[in-house]
């Protein structure tokens, strides 16, 4: 009877390699391009992912997209993706095998997008600043994040007296007075993922 304009939506998740964005005019990414196999597929992405760290991607970048599909019955072969969560499952295949591995030896493991907000008011760095982004940088090193990961210098953090502060992106994930041991661990729990069935 309305079988004309019949419709079925269907969750979906696809994995597959990042090949680009297509913008808006007004700049702003308004689908991606994700190649799964021999086939590039087009997928739109959804308003509430459009000011997300997600935008970080590079082309060759692996990715897991969790969305909706609506299948058109009157257009047999046509279907329309559209996100709704994006999560970058490893770094680029240009990564090389030596940073694959790595400091803390638990075998592969690859970088996610990101930057580290340090606070660089007088009081944070004379209060430990100026010592943290030294760790930071050289952890950053020891890690094999130096094409992944960046360090920020900011303004007050507004957590004064719990100097130094900083805080890692994508998440906002907020740290006054990190132990300069317990560093490595952080970053690498932040932005690297790793094979978690390797027990």
């Amino acid at each position: 009877m309305s079988s004309i304009h019949s419709s079925e939506i269907i969750p979906f998740q696809l994995q597959g390699k990042f090949v680009g964005f297509i913008y808006k005019s007004n700049g702003q990414a308004k689908s991606l391009i994700l190649a799964v196999g021999e086939r590039e597929l087009r997928i739109k992405i959804d308003k509430s992912l459009q000011d997300t760290h997600f935008l970080n991607l590079l082309p060759g970048d692996w990715i897991s997209i969790t969305g909706e599909q609506e299948f058109k019955k009157e257009k047999f072969t046509k279907l329309k993706l559209k996100a709704y969560e994006i999560d970058r499952l490893s770094c680029d295949v240009k990564c090389n095998p030596q940073e694959e591995t790595n400091a803390m030896g638990k075998g592969k493991a690859c970088a996610k997008k990101g930057k580290i907000l340090i606070c660089n008011k007088s009081d944070c760095a004379k209060r430990g600043g100026k010592k943290l982004y030294g760790v930071l940088e050289k952890t950053i090193s020891n890690l094999g994040l130096e094409k992944h990961v960046t360090i920020q210098k900011t303004g007050c953090q507004k957590r004064c007296g719990k100097a130094p502060n900083m805080i890692l992106m994508p998440g906002r994930s907020k740290h006054s007075k990190p132990n300069p041991k317990n560093i490595a661990g952080l970053l690498e729990e932040h932005y690297i993922t790793s094979g978690k069935n390797n027990g």
